[in-house]
């Protein structure tokens, strides 16, 4: 479906030099467009070289008579907790809060469009339909909320697809959205300071569903707010469940693939969405089992980090919330958990009923000793300063277990990662560097301590 363009801009202001401040920044370049530009960091996110200093200015000596619109990055609030002072300015002058990918859809992009969003499973599902199209020859574009921002992605033409992740943040600012498919993968609690609690999170999910052409198809997942949401929407759009009945025939199936990038019920529901998708975009099954079985994963999701005999390190450092660090637990044996950092409004709830394979648990970081808490009981559970502090006792521990049965030293920390690290990406590199250091102590092993200082509680 073609985008058209809705006002062309003149004038904007750009609140945050991120990703998709960047891109709008770039194309504002390229357009013609006049721009002011603030960001809280603006040192230190200055490339070098870059131009972007020219553009600068504080929001106080903007021109707010003249500005179209301001363009904000998605993790600046312009509502709740509390609004940016910029964001306020520009909300008492009247100057309309929009997107990157508002922007991007009103420079006039074309091409149909699939929205993907989610509490979880989102960022793997968008990846993987684009895998499937472009393994099967679809022009196609992956951007969104993963990769690259939506006005930085190739042109895909009237007939190409563009598949876009979109965080709540993103949707409430998003109002000229128009998809051929939406997909919701769940809604829990998660962000809800930034929505003045849980019904403002799923109104902004929501979002999605009212983008949808005349006919075009809803594919939702399970639990009560998309219960509530199919049955609001019921005879107005085309619905599609993910059930748990077809979730667990989807898990079955791929199964045979053995692909680790996979593995998990969740998964299943990633690959059923998927399925669900590329089949309303005309591939055939064999196409898609073939776009599955060569999937290799994203990083920081369930990502193979390093193996040496029985012990295998995965990265899930993308689990930032108790909701998707269950999953993981559900996902393999003989783990060694390690988790910690910033706990978010669930905290461990989800996780309880999956510990059955959890040896131990190796928690740091500004959430520990909640966790500890949490967990008191249920499995052994070890406390520590750092993560690095956490693998280590995490591998010792791994060591001394029987061979042949597989060891998992398994990163899903159920926490953001803004105590220790900027993000959890470079969470989960240091993960990554963590395990190879072990990998290849192991390959020439030195003497290893019996201790390693971790407070067992």
């Amino acid at each position: 479906m073609a985008q058209t363009k809705i006002k062309a801009f003149n004038n904007i202001a750009i609140l945050g030099l991120g990703r998709s401040g960047q891109a709008v920044l770039d194309a504002c370049a390229c357009d013609g467009i006049t721009v002011s530009l603030y960001d809280d960091h603006f040192s230190a996110n200055r490339r070098a070289g870059d131009t972007a200093e020219k553009y600068f200015k504080h929001y106080d000596d903007w021109d707010m008579d003249k500005l179209d619109a301001l363009i904000i990055s998605p993790g600046i609030p312009h509502n709740y907790p509390e609004p940016h002072p910029a964001a306020k300015a520009c909300i008492e002058a009247g100057i309309p809060i929009l997107s990157e990918v508002e922007f991007a859809l009103r420079r006039g992009r074309k091409g149909r469009w699939v929205s993907i969003t989610g509490t979880n499973g989102k960022s793997t599902t968008t990846a993987l339909i684009g895998h499937i199209l472009e393994q099967a020859g679809l022009v196609c574009a992956i951007g969104g909320n993963i990769g690259a921002a939506v006005t930085a992605l190739e042109t895909v033409g009237a007939d190409g697809v563009n598949i876009i992740e979109l965080s709540s943040y993103q949707l409430e600012v998003t109002a000229s959205l128009r998809s051929d498919i939406a997909v919701i993968m769940n809604i829990t609690p998660d962000h809800l300071d930034r929505h003045g609690g849980m019904q403002g999170y799923i109104t902004a999910k929501e979002q999605v569903l009212a983008s949808l052409a005349p006919e075009g198809l809803a594919i939702l997942g399970e639990g009560e707010a998309l219960d509530n949401l199919s049955k609001k929407y019921e005879g107005q759009l085309r619905i599609s469940r993910l059930a748990d009945g077809l979730v667990a025939a989807e898990a079955s199936h791929i199964n045979r693939f053995n692909n680790l990038a996979l593995k998990g019920m969740h998964n299943a529901q990633n690959c059923l969405a998927a399925r669900g998708v590329c089949r309303a975009l005309g591939l055939s099954d064999t196409q898609i089992d073939a776009g599955i079985e060569s999937f290799s994963g994203l990083p920081h999701r369930l990502q193979p980090a390093g193996q040496i005999d029985n012990i295998l390190f995965v990265n899930d450092s993308k689990a930032t919330n108790g909701e998707a660090a269950a999953h993981a637990l559900a996902s393999f044996e003989n783990i060694h958990w390690c988790a910690g950092g910033i706990a978010k409004e669930d905290g461990l709830e989800a996780c309880l009923p999956h510990l059955q394979h959890v040896v131990q648990s190796y928690l740091y970081g500004a959430c520990a000793n909640d966790f500890a808490n949490s967990l008191q009981g249920l499995v052994p559970v070890s406390c520590f300063e750092t993560l690095e502090e956490a693998i280590q006792a995490a591998s010792a521990s791994a060591q001394k277990r029987p061979a042949p049965d597989q060891q998992v030293i398994l990163l899903s920390p159920a926490a953001a990662s803004f105590d220790q690290f900027p993000s959890f990406e470079a969470r989960g590199q240091h993960f990554c560097a963590l395990a190879a250091a072990h990998v290849a102590k192991r390959a020439s092993p030195p003497a290893v301590p019996d201790s390693f200082g971790g407070r067992h509680v």
